[in-house]
């Protein structure tokens, strides 16, 4: 005679949960998509360090403590202010006491002396930012112009055309 072995337990055959499942995992999808949003791991949020680049005509300016080196004859070293959009000081630094004399390659600008601010520690990933120097008006930037290279930015200002910085007449 052959022992049939028969199972009594409750719990041995599997109910279909598939509506259940879809509905949790929904859920957590959604959950995950919001979060990796918010968090936005693919924008750089590490501080970063800020050059701006500012011409003096050398008629305002004298030379400064070494040879090629000048120094403003007013709105010396007044101070860069980085904000963001609600107005909340980021970073800020003062303008540099000296600057450089301009060779014969800045074109038009030849003989200005050019002065290169040094903002650090700007938090990364903020999108735009308002820029404020002495204390006037303010312009909105992109994160992306902020992190323009110094260099890029010197070579910008030989292509400058004086027409475009000279004050209109009344």
């Amino acid at each position: 005679m052959e022992d049939k072995q028969v199972s009594l337990a409750k719990g041995s055959q599997r109910r279909p949960r598939g509506k259940r499942n879809a509905i949790v995992a929904g859920a957590v999808t959604v959950a995950v998509g919001i979060g990796i949003g918010m968090w936005q791991p693919w924008v750089d949020r590490a501080p970063f360090t800020v050059y701006q680049v500012a011409v003096q005509d050398g008629e305002y300016t004298r030379p400064g403590s070494s040879p090629g080196s000048c120094v403003r004859t007013d709105a010396s070293q007044e101070e860069r202010v980085i904000l963001d959009e609600d107005g909340t000081r980021l970073a800020s630094a003062r303008d540099p006491r000296e600057g450089e004399v301009l060779g014969p390659e800045f074109g038009e600008f030849a003989g200005a002396c050019l002065f290169v601010a040094r903002i650090d520690g700007v938090p990364g990933g903020r999108g735009t930012y308002v820029m404020q120097w002495g204390g006037g008006t303010k312009h909105t930037m992109s994160e992306e112009d902020l992190r323009e290279p110094l260099e890029a930015q010197r070579e910008r200002v030989k292509k400058w055309k004086r027409e475009k910085f000279q004050p209109p007449e009344d």
